[in-house]
């Protein structure tokens, strides 16, 4: 059967207007103790028990600014990205800056992280940690992550945590990070792919709500045509990293689970 990118009922722009009023209420009201709320990886996607629990170790918490981390994401792309001193990072949906600010702090005051979100609320929290933990080679903009002010060739890698899910258009994402990509850039993303019977994925994307696609469900793709998408916008060596138990949606045909998925670029 035939994979398809397309989703029936929500348009892009509906997509994003639900996207920036689920975030930004989580941005204005999440603290690092928090650990409920109808957001990413809630108890829809990644599963209750997986939301209590954090992807980073006590390590990579105390290394940010505390108000950076939102109890989101599903994994922590960083570890797979092999960033060096000096690079210049691309992160997509950076939200608070949990991975933003690890990745600036594996790339070091020489190299340089450009945190991309289109939440005004969670730039807003963003800046201020970057302020607070004095990250002077971070910068947090405004974007759509299928169209990012970078550059052809800008940056060594790009990364991401449970965002890309979000996204209306996917395959324009992978296009966009190729393109701002150096030759040899590296991607790293965690995220949330689709697992089942292709009829009962048509129908849980056949029934998307505003609601049902903040929760990272009805907007994930298969795992097998959201692989094809970084193929094919150009990528190399697509590999499956890590990933955690998926969550059986209802009807049990369909599981959602949490990969971190790593590429190439040629």
């Amino acid at each position: 059967m035939p994979h398809s990118t397309a989703h029936q009922k929500l348009t892009r722009d509906q997509v994003h207007d639900a996207v920036r009023a689920s975030y930004g209420v989580v941005a204005r009201t999440r603290n690092i103790e928090d650990k409920e709320g109808a957001a990413c990886c809630g108890p829809s996607c990644c599963g209750g028990d997986n939301r209590a629990r954090s992807d980073y170790t006590p390590e990579e918490l105390a290394a940010v600014p505390k108000n950076a981390y939102l109890g989101e994401g599903s994994g922590v792309p960083v570890r797979h990205a092999e960033l060096k001193p000096g690079q210049v990072v691309v992160d997509l949906g950076a939200g608070a800056g949990m991975d933003t600010f690890l990745a600036a702090n594996a790339v070091g005051p020489a190299g340089r992280v450009h945190g991309f979100d289109m939440t005004p609320d969670m730039l807003e929290r963003a800046r201020r940690n970057a302020v607070a933990g004095n990250y002077a080679q971070v910068s947090f903009e405004r974007a759509d992550i299928e169209k990012l002010p970078l550059a052809d060739r800008a940056a060594d890698a790009a990364i991401s945590n449970c965002v890309i899910n979000l996204a209306p258009d996917k395959p324009a994402v992978f296009r966009e990070v190729f393109r701002v990509l150096r030759p040899g850039g590296r991607l790293s993303i965690a995220d949330i792919v689709l697992r089942g019977d292709g009829a009962a994925l048509a129908a849980l994307r056949s029934s998307s709500t505003p609601d049902s696609w903040c929760a990272c469900v009805s907007g994930a793709l298969d795992e097998t045509a959201y692989l094809e998408a970084i193929r094919s916008a150009g990528f190399d060596d697509v590999q499956i990293a890590a990933e955690r138990p998926g969550q059986i949606q209802p009807g049990g045909e369909v599981r959602a689970v949490a990969v971190t998925i790593t590429a190439c670029k040629p």
